[in-house]
């Protein structure tokens, strides 16, 4: 019996010490995410495959892209842009 209980408290000091000379661990913190993209949307009725070329040809150069495409009605997003950041103020010397 008093071997166990010897073996018990070694393990118990062997532990408390392994715990003291690997020093305090940290959980990293959080990390600070992208702002969430915001998008415009538009729909438009076309009528007929050249109408509909011309229609994404324009759309696409303005930055839209093409999403959906269901009975000639083309739908397109894009990007809104983000607003601008307010300038430094003058620090008024």
């Amino acid at each position: 019996m008093d071997r166990k209980v010897a073996l018990v408290l070694g393990g118990l000091v062997l532990g408390a010490a392994f715990a003291l000379a690997t020093g305090r661990v940290r959980a990293q913190g959080t990390a600070q995410s992208a702002p969430t993209p915001r998008w415009e949307q538009d729909c438009e009725q076309t009528h007929g495959v050249d109408e509909a070329r011309a229609v994404a040809k324009a759309r696409g150069e303005s930055g839209w892209e093409l999403v959906a495409l269901d009975a000639g009605v083309m739908c397109f997003k894009r990007l809104v842009p983000a607003p601008p950041k307010p300038a430094e103020p003058w620090p008024g010397y």
